[in-house]
């Protein structure tokens, strides 16, 4: 316990020297507690409607301006974060945690087993990760919530696959043929064995995975497809700034830039947490 202990604080102490992994960590912190804190922050209710407030440029008093039905700018975009983060979180979380113990198995196992869910796994890779999100919400029907199971299916297998690898690189290590030889029962060896191998590369897909997944869903919001009106999110805020967004251009402008800075600093972060566990990545 106390070397894993020591191994989180390396990690962490390689993570805070890289500048833009740091400036990512703060901005991405920086995020999720406005999204947590939207009711306490937001000067307004996410569908308050002020009156005559219709389409009012930024100023002083409302420093995003106000959209078509006076609602505040400022508001939405913060209640919008609980959404598109709650949506990229959700949806990786519960990727990984099917697609983990499927790569285990996997490759652990190998023969027929791997084999077939390696061809479904080939199946799925073949898609773009837009497009089968549109597949699969062409079932579904549109909310936040089947945006994030959508999410999560199309993930999966790309856990799987990176999971899968790791195992197959370690399977035939002394420690593990001496569990098998022991008599240890595989659950065992996957548990404390081969799932802590495991974590490091998955920490840092699901990272960067986040930030896919926010575009993601923003632009099935966008389409329609998402989150839908009035509830809050950056991508719906989009859709709606479209009729309008030569005329008004911050309607648009704002929930686009939380997105930029969403995404980039969640970028960061993953790149500069890869950097930390192996700093040989870096070659």
């Amino acid at each position: 316990m106390e070397k894993k202990r020591g191994m989180v604080r390396i990690v962490f102490r390689r993570l805070v020297k890289r500048r833009t992994a740091a400036a990512g960590l703060i901005v991405f912190v920086f995020m999720i507690l406005v999204a947590l804190l939207a009711d306490y922050i937001a000067p307004y209710g996410p569908n308050d409607m002020l009156d005559d407030m219709q389409y009012k440029a930024p100023s002083a008093a409302h420093p995003m301006g106000t959209d078509m039905l006076g609602r505040d700018v400022l508001s939405r975009v913060i209640h919008g974060s609980r959404v598109s983060l709650a949506v990229g979180l959700v949806s990786m979380i519960a990727a990984s945690l099917l697609g983990i113990p499927l790569g285990i198995v996997s490759g652990y196992y190998g023969g027929w087993i791997d084999q077939i869910f390696m061809r479904v796994v080939d199946v799925l890779l073949a898609f773009p990760v837009f497009l089968l999100a549109i597949m699969i919400m062409v079932v579904l029907s549109p909310s936040a919530a089947n945006v994030a199971v959508a999410l999560s299916i199309v993930y999966v297998p790309r856990y799987m696959r990176l999971v899968r690898g790791v195992v197959l690189s370690i399977r035939e290590h002394e420690y593990i043929e001496a569990a098998r030889a022991l008599g240890v029962r595989p659950w065992r060896i996957f548990l404390f064995h081969i799932l802590p191998n495991c974590l490091a590369p998955v920490m840092v897909m699901v990272t960067i995975s986040v930030g896919v997944a926010i575009i993601a869903e923003a632009s099935l919001s966008f389409l329609g497809m998402g989150t839908q009106p009035p509830m809050p999110s950056w991508g719906s805020d989009l859709r709606e700034s479209l009729n309008t967004m030569e005329l008004n251009p911050w309607l648009a402008l704002f929930p686009g830039l939380a997105i930029l800075l969403t995404v980039l600093a969640i970028n960061m972060l993953g790149d500069g947490l890869r950097d930390a566990i192996d700093p040989r990545l870096k070659q």
